[in-house]
């Protein structure tokens, strides 16, 4: 009896049992799926196991599976050679050669006609090149690829959305490219290929990529964005007008002299600020008027005065105002959707607009107003967001404004970007930005007279007009996640009307707005409160 070593004798314990517990492992194509491509595909059967065997295997056309026995083998049986074909290297050990795209299955007898080993065998199209597309360029994924049919199917997980597209994209152009080795058909293979394409090799016409690609990764979360967008407009304008009007009438026996001097205010009365009283004679007199259509004569300020000495009467009307306006809009509208998908939103309202068809029929549509917010998010790699933006903020305006039969329909005032940018979470971004500024002037007057020093001024008219605006759009995208609901606050909370007795004498409307402070958790121990001395 031979004495075996402490060392030798454990390392053959330990083959021992690999072999008897080993599984029966394929390693599919040329190749190992843990990216060794000097491997070839060995199926080794163990010595001892409970025979006879059965296994599935995958295998890529044009490649082949060696399948050794640690024992002789008598028969070996293809089902169908014209799919895959056995060559018998030695009396242990077979080649399975793919030669077809289709299902087949091999038997396996020993000496005694035994069977030991059936292989279950689908010949299909070699896709460990795509897996290892996928992953070198989408990083941080796991995904599978199989055949279907005609179609790759993906399975696995990803991080984003874009993974999922960027793969399916990669499994496309792999189908595209190798379309006659995956599809690839024999001669007498006409049970799924068309009449015009049976017996000719060739793959299935539809370049679309539904009909290739059979995209069912999962993502491993939903990437959610919130759009915090702020429209801060200021509006300032300045307004003056100073207007002289004169009107004298003369009699002298026989003769009578009229002389009128009418200065308009075309400017400052269209912005708002009234009209220039007019002289006119009326039954042999001279009086003041207002221009017809007029919103009135003074409104704030002017002055006027009648002169007589006996058939002598001069008047005139003196306009004088100044105005100063700011304006100051500020809207900062927040919407959250999902990556790729579109959100709008709309604070305000519509206002109708009449519409008369061909026949004359009048109808109603309404025109939205406000501001609006729509979005389109898709969260890149590394953090980034792509933003499709369309925001506005508009208003109704008299500037503009139509009537029609005797209805007035007002005009709307809007500001407007469309963009589509691409930023970090939480970065901001100048959308837009306008700087405008718009004077006008204007005189009128007796010409000649108008340009006399000192006393030209009453014989001229002048309006002056300037209209400064300076507005921004900032974006400022969020990747954000839920939250529990005693996180948020609400308008309302803390709201609460005042009593009676403070509203009577204090002229209070509501006793708190806001939310309080939250207490700090855990309870109260040791002293606490206040001392007074």
């Amino acid at each position: 009896m031979r004495i075996l070593g402490r060392g030798r004798a454990r390392a053959l314990l330990l083959a021992v049992i690999a072999i008897a517990v080993a599984p029966l492992a394929v390693v599919l194509g040329s190749a190992a799926r843990a990216g060794d491509h000097t491997q070839n595909s060995v199926l080794q059967v163990p010595a001892r196991g409970p025979f006879p065997m059965t296994s599935r295997v995958l295998l890529g056309t044009s490649k082949s599976l060696l399948v050794q026995f640690p024992f002789e083998l008598r028969d070996v049986l293809v089902s169908d050679p014209e799919k895959m074909d056995a060559v018998v290297q030695s009396s242990n050990r077979v080649f399975l050669i793919a030669k077809r795209v289709g299902q087949t299955n091999a038997f396996f007898f020993d000496t005694h006609g035994k069977q030991v080993l059936t292989l279950e065998v689908s010949v299909g199209a070699d896709l460990s090149a795509l897996d290892d597309l996928i992953r070198r360029f989408v990083p941080g994924s796991s995904v599978k690829s199989e055949m279907a049919g005609n179609a790759i199917v993906l399975t696995g997980l990803v991080r984003t959305p874009v993974d999922a597209a960027r793969a399916g994209d990669l499994a496309f152009q792999f189908a595209q490219a190798n379309r006659n080795a995956i599809y690839s058909r024999g001669s007498g293979d006409t049970e799924a290929a068309p009449p015009s394409q049976a017996g000719q090799g060739m793959a299935p016409a539809s370049s679309k990529k539904s009909d290739l690609v059979i995209n069912l990764l999962s993502i491993e979360g939903e990437e959610q964005v919130m759009l915090k967008v702020t429209v801060a407009e200021v509006q300032r304008s300045i307004l003056k007008q100073f207007g002289i009007n004169l009107g004298a009438l003369i009699q002298s026996g026989n003769f009578s002299t009229a002389i009128l001097s009418q200065n308009a205010l075309p400017l400052t009365a269209a912005a708002g600020l009234g009209n220039l009283p007019v002289p006119a004679i009326t039954n042999g007199a001279l009086a003041l008027k207002t221009v017809v259509g007029a919103t009135g004569g003074y409104q704030n300020s002017g002055a006027d005065t009648l002169y007589k000495s006996g058939d002598t009467q001069v008047a005139a009307a003196l306009r004088a105002m100044e105005r100063d306006g700011l304006v100051r809009t500020l809207a900062e509208p927040n919407l959250t959707a999902v990556s790729g998908e579109t959100a709008k939103f709309l604070a305000g309202g519509e206002f109708p607009v009449p519409l008369v068809d061909n026949t004359g029929k009048m109808s109603v549509t309404f025109k939205e107003f406000g501001v609006g917010l729509a979005f389109t998010p898709i969260v890149m790699s590394e953090g980034r967001i792509s933003l499709k933006i369309e925001t506005e903020v508009s208003e109704l305006t008299d500037n503009g404004a139509v009537t029609l039969a005797d209805i007035r329909i007002p005009a709307l005032k809007k500001r407007q970007a469309k963009s589509t940018v691409e930023m970090p979470s939480g970065g901001s971004l100048a959308l837009a930005g306008l700087i405008s500024e718009d004077t006008r002037q204007n005189i009128d007057g007796f010409p000649g007279l108008k340009d006399v020093p000192v006393i030209g001024t009453l014989f001229r008219s002048r309006d002056f007009t300037k209209n400064e605006t300076e507005l921004v759009v900032i974006v400022t995208p969020y990747v954000v996640r839920p939250t529990a609901r005693k996180n948020l606050a609400r308008p309302d909370d803390g709201l609460a009307a005042a009593t009676d007795r403070k509203a009577n004498f204090l002229g209070h409307i509501n006793r708190v707005y806001g939310r309080g402070g939250e207490l700090p958790p855990g309870g109260l121990r040791g002293d606490y409160g206040f001392i007074v001395e």
